[in-house]
């Protein structure tokens, strides 16, 4: 862990892992402008939760939606909160052992961002139900014994770079995150996008899209970060490949179990195949961009693009608004819009 402050130490030798700091954030000369960049953008998305009114929903929610899809929202909703709480906790324990301060501006970003996609949930579910029934589902991943077993496998992982600290675990922390934020999020993602493609719970949805901009950015950084990792540390990467395909497998398998068991055949326009196909053609996708082959079934075409389209996170310049509404929700500078493409 690098020291608070440390005036003997010679920023020249800043790095991602294993460098010199002297803790001073200069960002007037970095060496990776991209993560400046990632902040950036993730400034020109700003948005409030409150601003959404979120009245319709409750309607819905209590008289349209069938039970499956009230079963699949809130435990989807209470597996989002925690990656979110556990996000906003262990960003700052990884920016412990960054030496290159445009990193440490990001992921301070980043923290906010998950915090306020706490607030988000907060504001769906204490407008739609009860106090009592919001802190129920809050707290519902404890009674869902596949939710709490993948969380805590995530939170296993992060441990381990906690408790150990090796090149090898944080090389495994990285990963970590960038699964979290890659592949945990997407069929829930989808769920919600599903919903609002059939015109219910289109405020709820609105918040889901602000949040997987967010999550879009971060996902991108930490592919940066990875790559960063490996160029620095070469032999460390290559010596963990098989670690990095266990991580992804297991991380795989906990997402397709979760989401057959919470979603499956119950929910008009998604089934257990289009989730299975879906999530090997994401992992495969993720894995393509750190550099390493496909391990998954080759799912040449996403089942949910249509899914994606609606989400408005294909084309971000193109989609400004929700099909739904007639006045834009993307909360985007427009002078932004070229940088989300470069992203």
């Amino acid at each position: 862990m690098k020291k608070l402050f440390n005036p003997e130490a010679n920023d020249s030798l800043q790095k991602l892992y294993g460098g010199e700091t002297t803790n001073i954030l200069n960002l007037s000369n970095v060496k990776y402008q991209q993560f400046i960049d990632y902040v950036d953008i993730a400034y020109s998305n700003n948005w409030l939760p409150q601003k959404v009114d979120m009245s319709p929903d409750r309607k819905q929610y209590e008289n349209v939606l069938s039970i499956d899809e009230r079963e699949g929202f809130d435990n989807i909703i209470s597996f989002l909160i925690f990656l979110d709480s556990i996000q906003t906790n262990n960003l700052p324990n990884i920016s412990d052992y960054i030496t290159l301060p445009e990193i440490v501006y990001f992921l301070a970003r980043q923290t906010w961002d998950e915090a306020l996609h706490s607030r988000s949930y907060g504001h769906i579910l204490q407008n739609i139900m009860s106090k009592q029934d919001a802190d129920n589902i809050a707290y519902k991943w404890k009674e869902n014994p596949i939710l709490l077993k993948r969380n805590k496998v995530i939170t296993n992982w992060y441990e381990d770079c906690r408790e150990t600290h090796t090149s090898k675990n944080f090389l495994k922390v990285l990963i970590a995150n960038y699964l979290l934020e890659g592949l945990y999020f997407y069929n829930g993602f989808q769920f919600f996008h599903n919903l609002a493609s059939r015109g219910l719970m289109i405020s709820s949805d609105t918040q889901i899209r602000y949040i997987q901009r967010d999550e879009n950015v971060h996902c991108v950084a930490f592919k940066s970060m990875i790559e960063i990792f490996a160029q620095e540390n070469p032999l460390v990467f290559q010596e963990n490949i098989d670690m990095i395909n266990e991580m992804f497998k297991e991380a795989v398998d906990l997402e397709i179990e979760f989401s057959i068991d919470t979603i499956g055949d119950k929910i008009l326009g998604m089934n257990s195949k289009s989730i299975v196909n879906y999530t090997y053609y994401l992992a495969n996708k993720r894995l393509k961009d750190i550099g390493l082959p496909q391990i998954f079934e080759n799912i040449k075409i996403n089942p949910y693009a249509h899914l994606e389209k609606i989400a408005a996170v294909d084309d971000e310049s193109t989609n400004r608004s929700n099909q739904f509404e007639v006045t834009s929700i993307t909360y985007k500078s427009p002078e932004i819009l070229d940088g989300w493409d470069d992203l």
